[in-house]
This record gives structure tokens, C-alpha cells and sequence, in this order.
């Protein structure tokens, strides 16, 4: 079993990736299973990502390099033994450090060969990360084996360059790729690269004398290294909405929060989110932020139709830079509040369930 593991910061483009090599694999036969971690109660790329058609697992309420390894054991065990696929792909919270996943899978007792770490960089809002949480994007890149330059589509040959310069001084062991994951030239490049470099199997029985050895020098969390709280949950709605209707609220809402949120911090980086499924679709709203640059996007993803009789779950997971979880807590909350009764739906929020670390079999 092959792993890649795709890191990369929240907004990076990691999703995208994912389910572009996902598509190639498939092309090329290969059987396929996936791992998406996302810290919050409440998943939300899980859901997206299960119209792939391939065995995979969510899993919450953490990041699997630090408050999680238990589960990330679990699921790996279950996925290589149930379904023994030929490529297991892990993308994991955007606050994570890849190379202490990939350190505590060594220590399974399940052979498996490791492609380059890829670490994915949003050249677009590079100098913002940096400017919010300097210490946990250098570990990031320290560790990285391959550099996705991504987004390259968002910004000048002239930026580009200059920081394809301050991550070669960062990490000059690391491959670079320039690339735009929405274009298949670039995943075609990526995909490449990983197979060819994916050669050495580890026994995980001599895992202490890997030539893979981690970057990391210390047992950081990476969560409190990047100084991002994060927040995550699940409303049930009742009345009447529409695809477009539906895509219009969470776009007002998203944008609004958005808004709020720069109050508390007017440079924050991070993402906002939040998905919907009316009818035969799948509507997942984001905006993923920098403070010259918020961008929204909108997915409308087809799914197996749902009889939604007028009653609805939304969910949003935020996670931002530099603004206390309280704050964020209850701006996601207050948005969600003005605009559900403006749309003259009624609404209740689920009750938390911290503490509950069981994967999420999709």
C-alpha cells in the first residue's frame, strides 16, 4: 500500500488535489482509499469528497498528528485490511505536521510505501500566513519533500518567483512545482512525480531504522503553533429552499461572518465553510481568507437525490488566525442567526459532543 499524504495550510487547495489524483488513479486502476481529517465536531469535506465513489473514512474533532493518533491507527488498520487498497491517501487538518503523521504510521504493523510529503503553498496568500503564524508555516515547509505552488493562476510571475525564492531558501531539498490545481496539466505533472518517487517500502518492524526520519525536532502541537481557533457545527432548519436559494444564504452568511470576523483581526488567514444538501445536491460554500483577499467560492456538487421535505441540516467548521474562539464562536452563531429567520426559516442548533473521537465511516 502506497500513502501520499497532502498537507498544505487551510485554503491551500488541498481537496481539489485530492480529487483530481483520485480521478487519475482510477483511470490508471488503481483501488483507492482516503483519510480527511478536519478539526471541528462537524465535517464538511467528507461529505464532498464522498462523490469519489472510494472507500473513506472522516476523521473529527481534532488533528490526527496530535490529539488523534489512536483514531488515525484505527482507521488506517480498518481501511488496509477491509478494503487493502493499492494507494491510501491522507489529507489531513490544514493545521497539521505531515511528518508526524507519517512518523506514527511507521509504527504499524502494515507495510506500506511512502510518496514524498507534499506540502501545497497558496502563492496567493503566502505573505499573509506568514505575517499571522511565521513558526508553524516554516515547520510546514521545513518538513515538505515537494512544494505545490498552488493558485499560481492568482498572482504575477513576478510574486511567484519571489517566493519560489524564500522557499528555496526555506527547505533547498524540496522539489517545486508550480501549479493551479483546477487545471489537469498541473495534477497530470503532480501525479507523476509522486508514482516515480514512490519506490522505498519500510517494515514497519525496523521503522527506528527508516531512512525516512522526521523534520520535526520536537513533539509540537500544531495547533497551538498556529495560533487558529476553530469552531464547527450543525443546525437543522425547517421551511422551504431551493439549489440557488440555498447557495445565496450560505454565500450571505459566509460573507458576513467574514466581515465580523475582521473586527477582531482585519489581517486574519484561514477558512470559513459551510455545506448544504437540498435535493439532489450538495452546496458547499467557503471563503478562504487573506486580508487583501477574500474570496468566495461556490460548489454545487450532484449527489443521490434526498426528499428533503422542508427540513434541512446546515453545517460551517471556521478556523481562523488570531481571534479567540469565543469571538468566533459566537459570530458564526449570531450570522447563522440573522440570516436563517430572514430567509423565514426556523432553525435549532445540535447540541456539542465534544469528547466524541469515533472515525466517521462515509
Amino acid at each position: 500500500m502506497k500513502v501520499f499524504i497532502i498537507g498544505g495550510f487551510l485554503g491551500s487547495g488541498k481537496t481539489t488535489t485530492v480529487l483530481k489524483l483520485i480521478k487519475k488513479m482510477a483511470a490508471d486502476k488503481k483501488r483507492v482509499a482516503l483519510i480527511v481529517n478536519e478539526v471541528g465536531e462537524i465535517g464538511i469535506d467528507g461529505s464532498a469528497l464522498e462523490v469519489a465513489g472510494i472507500p473513506s473514512k472522516e476523521i473529527t474533532d481534532g488533528c490526527i498528528c496530535c490529539s488523534l493518533i489512536y483514531s488515525l491507527r484505527v482507521t488506517v488498520s480498518e481501511l488496509s485490511d477491509i478494503y487493502k487498497p493499492d494507494i491510501l491517501i491522507m489529507e489531513p487538518t490544514g493545521l497539521s505536521f505531515p511528518s508526524q503523521i507519517r512518523d506514527e504510521l511507521l509504527r504499524m504493523n502494515v507495510m506500506m510505501a511512502f510518496a514524498p510529503i507534499i506540502t501545497l503553498v497558496d502563492v496567493s496568500r503566502f505573505t499573509a500566513e506568514m505575517n499571522q503564524m511565521p513558526e508553524f508555516v516554516k515547520q510546514q515547509l521545513r518538513e515538505a519533500e515537494i512544494i505545490g505552488i498552488n493558485k499560481t493562476d492568482l498572482a504575477g510571475v513576478e510574486k511567484i518567483k519571489s517566493i519560489e525564492t524564500f522557499l528555496k531558501e526555506m527547505n533547498p531539498d524540496a522539489y517545486q512545482i508550480r501549479m493551479s490545481a483546477k487545471e489537469d496539466e498541473s495534477i497530470d505533472q503532480l501525479y507523476q512525480l509522486m508514482m516515480a518517487e514512490s519506490e522505498t517500502i519500510f517494515n514497519p518492524i525496523d521503522a527506528g531504522d527508516a531512512a525516512i526520519k522526521s523534520k520535526v525536532t520536537e513533539k509540537m502541537n500544531s495547533i497551538e503553533v498556529s495560533n487558529v481557533s476553530t469552531c464547527s457545527g450543525l443546525y437543522h432548519a425547517k421551511g422551504e429552499l431551493t439549489v440557488k436559494s440555498a447557495g445565496a444564504l450560505l454565500e450571505e452568511i459566509v460573507t458576513a461572518a467574514g466581515i465580523e470576523i475582521a473586527k477582531a483581526n482585519p489581517s486574519f488567514v484561514g477558512h470559513i465553510k459551510m455545506a448544504v444538501k437540498v435535493e439532489e445536491t450538495l452546496i458547499k460554500v467557503s471563503q478562504t481568507a487573506g486580508p487583501d483577499d477574500r474570496q468566495i467560492e461556490a460548489e454545487y456538487i450532484p449527489q443521490e437525490r434526498i426528499e428533503n421535505n422542508g427540513k434541512y441540516e446546515l453545517r460551517f467548521l471556521a478556523a481562523v488566525t488570531n481571534v479567540k474562539k469565543a469571538i468566533l464562536e459566537e459570530t458564526m452563531d449570531n450570522m447563522i442567526g440573522v440570516f436563517l429567520p430572514a430567509k423565514n426559516l426556523t432553525f435549532e442548533k445540535q447540541a456539542s459532543k465534544s469528547g466524541s473521537k469515533k472515525p466517521i465511516l462515509l
